[in-house]
C-alpha cells in the first residue's frame, strides 16, 4: 500500500490530465454542474490567498508592460490574419487580449511563483480589458452587430472582480482574526489544487458542448481555430517566461500571468461580439494551457523528488 504522501504526489502529477479527460468524455453530465464553478473558484482562491499578506501585494511597472504586450499581440495577430480569414483573425485576437485567469494564482502557488505579483495583475488585466475591448472591437470593426459599452464593462466587473476580491478579503480576515483557524487551514496539503481539478473538469465541459454542437461543415475551420489557440498559448507562455528570466527573475509567475487565460470570459466575448465560430479558439485554449500546466506540475514534481 502506498504511503499517503506518495499518493498525494501522484495525484498532483496527474490530476489535471485526468480532469481534462473527464471534461472531454463526460461533458454531458458535467455540464449540469456549471452552477458550482463560482463557488469552487471562491474556495480555491480563498485557500490560496491564505498564504499571502495584503501588504505584499503592489502594482508594478511590469504589469503595464505585460498589458501592452497583450494589446500589441492581439491587434498585430488580428491584422496579420484578417486578409486570410477574418474568423481565424478574431479567434487568435481574443486569445491574446483575454485577461489572466482568476485561478492562475493556484497554479503559480504550486509552481513556486509569486502570488503577490499575480493577484494585482489579475485585477488590473480585467479592468483594462473591460474598458478597452468595447473601444477596440468597435474601432477595428471586428464586432458583429452593436456593442454596448457599459453593459460589457459591467458584465466583466460583476463576474470577475468579486470573484477575486471577496476570497482575498475573506482570507485576510481569517488570517488576522483567527490565527489558529488560519494555521489549521494552511496545513491542509494542496486543497486549492484539488478544488481546481474538479473545477477544470466542469469548465472544460462547456466548450466541449459548444464544439460538439457545431455542424460538420465547419470542421476545417474548427481545426484551424484550435491551431490559432495553440499558437496564442505557446507565444504568450514563451514570452512571459523569457521576460521573467531576463527582467523580473520570475519566469514561472510572468509565464502564467501572460499565458493562463480567463477562457470563459473569452468565449463569452467571442460569442457575443465576434463571429461565434471564433469562440473555438479560446475553447481550445482551455486544453492547451492546462496541458502545459500539467507538464509544468509534473516537471516540478520530478524536480522535488530528485531534491528529496
Amino acid at each position: 500500500m502506498q504511503p499517503p504522501h506518495n499518493f498525494l504526489r501522484r495525484a498532483k502529477d496527474f490530476g489535471l490530465p485526468v480532469a481534462m479527460l473527464c471534461g472531454i468524455f463526460f461533458w454531458r453530465q458535467l455540464n449540469h454542474l456549471e452552477f458550482a464553478v463560482p463557488y469552487l473558484i471562491f474556495g480555491m482562491l480563498f485557500m490560496t490567498f491564505l498564504k499571502v499578506k495584503l501588504n505584499e501585494m503592489c502594482f508594478s511597472p511590469y504589469h503595464l508592460l505585460l498589458l501592452a504586450i497583450q494589446i500589441i499581440l492581439s491587434l498585430g495577430s488580428y491584422y496579420l490574419l484578417l486578409g486570410i480569414n477574418p474568423t481565424w483573425a478574431s479567434g487568435i485576437m481574443i486569445c491574446f487580449i483575454c485577461p489572466t485567469a482568476t485561478a492562475s494564482a493556484v497554479i503559480i502557488g504550486m509552481l513556486g511563483g509569486s502570488i503577490a505579483f499575480c493577484t494585482p495583475y489579475v485585477l488590473l488585466s480585467h479592468i483594462v480589458v473591460a474598458f478597452s475591448v468595447p473601444v477596440m472591437f468597435s474601432a477595428i470593426g471586428a464586432a458583429h452587430g452593436g456593442l454596448d459599452f457599459w453593459p460589457t464593462v459591467w458584465h466583466i466587473f460583476s463576474g470577475v472582480i468579486p470573484l477575486v476580491l471577496f476570497p482575498l478579503l475573506a482570507a485576510q480576515f481569517v488570517r488576522l482574526s483567527t490565527p489558529r483557524v488560519h494555521k489549521r487551514l494552511t496545513s491542509i496539503p494542496q486543497l486549492a489544487f484539488y478544488l481546481w481539478v474538479v473545477t477544470l473538469a466542469i469548465i472544460l465541459s462547456k466548450p466541449m458542448k459548444f464544439i460538439m454542437m457545431q455542424p460538420k461543415a465547419y470542421i476545417s475551420d474548427e481545426i484551424m481555430l484550435a491551431v490559432m489557440g495553440l499558437i496564442a498559448c505557446t507565444v504568450q507562455f514563451t514570452i512571459g517566461k523569457l521576460m521573467g528570466k531576463k527582467i523580473h527573475g520570475e519566469a514561472i509567475t510572468m509565464g502564467q500571468v501572460l499565458g493562463q487565460k480567463n477562457t470563459s470570459l473569452a468565449i463569452w466575448m467571442a460569442l457575443t461580439y465576434l463571429d461565434p465560430l471564433s469562440s473555438i479558439a479560446p475553447a481550445s485554449y482551455v486544453i492547451w494551457q492546462n496541458t502545459l500546466n500539467s507538464i509544468q506540475l509534473w516537471m516540478a514534481g520530478q524536480k522535488s523528488k530528485q531534491q528529496a
